[in-house]
């Protein structure tokens, strides 16, 4: 973690003069907020997708100061920085880097970055989604080592009709986890045929998994070593004469591997743009041959063209995580390949969460929440509803709300003794001040049901951006 911190900020200085000129100006962000709730729980849209900055408990205030480099992407060698120190107090009170990344974009081609930084995979409209389905800023950014392109990028001879994005990445679980030092695998590859034309096609493959550090399941650590790593990247069994696999591994396959597939239709006209997708999911090797159907994020967008709107753009998504290939993953000695468990496991019990927080959808309950505490996902048998959607007021105001209503079930091997639903609604309103450079939001939620309970919430933010070497009056 040191060494990765140390490169991060010291990657300007190493990079040749005329490279560090191509930069653009830095930007400076500062954000101060305070929340405050009726309830000991936090509203679950003031804490949810927040890249775990709103702790899920009492009331609190936070500062964040952070410093921002661009690529220019018109260089041929374009290098980027950030950083961005966050506190926060209240019931919990805690300082860190939340964000502390270098990085460098060849050609517009080739993108390098290495550090701590805030993003998601997979949302098509990730201001109004209920979150990507298996990485979605719901938790704290990691530190990774990744390569890839910067965005999609045009085949020579496909005629501009053939685009390609993918990366792979290489992460570090620092938090307290049952099992530590654990690594994380990361790389996608996604394909998008039209170009030019008014509808476009995607597909994706996301694939994460976890894999290394020690357990107290078991006295030798588990594999890390470059054959385990190509085991991993491949999705394969672990080596059966390894002593530190377990049996499971051998027979199965080595870590805790999950993903999606991302399939989606974009369709461009004049006045507005919109379209349709499905982010599946997968846990198991069952999920891989699709035997979950219909489990995934289901989801409809529209957005118009014409700014200044009353409604700009709107967002449906229906999430079902409730199949799981079946209750039982066994019978009778006869595998069956279902009871999926999604984001827990048998070795990684803190399974797919960093900080108590789910890394995935937070409709999926995050470890942070559970009562009486646990490592484990207590609630992954979820059916959801959800709307975004933003616009302006009279030309005063940027607003931004959701509509959620969510059935939640427990775990095939745990269910809840009754069925729980609940309703999370969020207003969040924002306006620049025209002065100074300032930035105010309020935002309000509400919870009602028997999941999160009933509370109301409001956070309330200031925020003061500029350029270094330019005041803006």
């Amino acid at each position: 973690m040191r060494l990765i911190g140390f490169f991060c900020l010291s990657f300007l200085f190493l990079l040749p003069p005329r490279l560090t000129a191509q930069l653009l100006t830095p930007s400076w962000e500062v954000s101060l907020a305070a929340n405050i709730s009726s309830d000991d729980q936090v509203p679950f849209w003031l804490m949810s997708n927040r890249q775990g900055k709103v702790f899920h408990e009492g009331n609190g205030g936070n500062l964040s100061l952070g410093l921002y480099a661009k690529p220019d992407t018109a260089a041929r060698i374009a290098p980027e920085f950030g950083i961005e120190a966050f506190g926060r107090t209240g019931r919990s009170d805690d300082i860190w880097l939340h964000q502390a990344w270098g990085g460098v974009t060849l050609y517009d081609l080739v993108q390098v970055r290495a550090g701590l930084w805030e993003d998601v995979t997979g949302s098509r409209v990730p201001a109004l989604s209920s979150g990507s389905i298996i990485w979605s800023g719901h938790a704290r950014p990691m530190p990774r080592v990744a390569a890839g392109t910067p965005g999609y990028i045009t085949l020579p001879f496909g005629r501009d009709m053939i685009e390609l994005k993918g990366v792979v990445a290489h992460g570090w679980f620092m938090d307290d986890r049952f099992a530590s030092d654990v690594w994380m695998h990361h790389k996608n590859a996604f394909i998008r045929l039209g170009g030019d034309l008014p509808v476009n096609f995607y597909w994706g493959l996301n694939h994460f998994a976890q894999w290394g550090g020690s357990s107290p399941l078991q006295e030798k650590s588990y594999p890390s070593d470059f054959e385990a790593f190509v085991r991993v990247f491949f999705i394969r069994r672990s080596n059966p004469d390894d002593p530190a696999s377990p049996t499971g591994w051998v027979i199965n396959r080595i870590g805790n591997h999950l993903g999606s597939r991302n399939h989606g239709i974009d369709i461009t006209l004049n006045t507005l743009e919109g379209g349709f997708y499905l982010q599946d999911i997968m846990d198991d090797l069952s999920g891989w041959r699709r035997q979950n159907f219909p489990d995934g994020l289901w989801g409809a967008w529209l957005r118009f063209k014409e700014e200044n709107r009353t409604v700009q753009a709107l967002l449906y998504e229906y999430l079902q995580t409730t199949d799981q290939s079946g209750p039982l993953h066994d019978l009778d000695g006869e595998v069956l390949g279902g009871n999926d468990n999604y984001f827990n496991h048998g070795h990684y019990r803190s399974g797919w969460s960093y900080y108590g927080y789910t890394l995935g959808t937070p409709l999926i309950t995050s470890p942070i929440l559970n009562d009486p505490p646990t490592h484990r996902f207590m609630n992954n048998r979820v059916r959801a509803h959800h709307l975004g959607v933003k616009g302006q007021v009279a030309g005063l105001f940027s607003y931004r709300t959701f509509f959620t209503y969510s059935r939640n079930y427990g775990r095939h091997s745990y269910p809840f003794d009754e069925r729980k639903d609940q309703f999370s609604w969020m207003l969040e309103l924002s306006r620049e001040l025209g002065v100074f450079g300032l930035e105010a939001g309020v935002t309000v939620a509400v919870d009602r049901g028997e999941m999160y309970g009933d509370q109301v919430g409001v956070l309330v933010q200031v925020v003061r951006r500029g350029v270094v070497g330019r005041s803006k009056q």
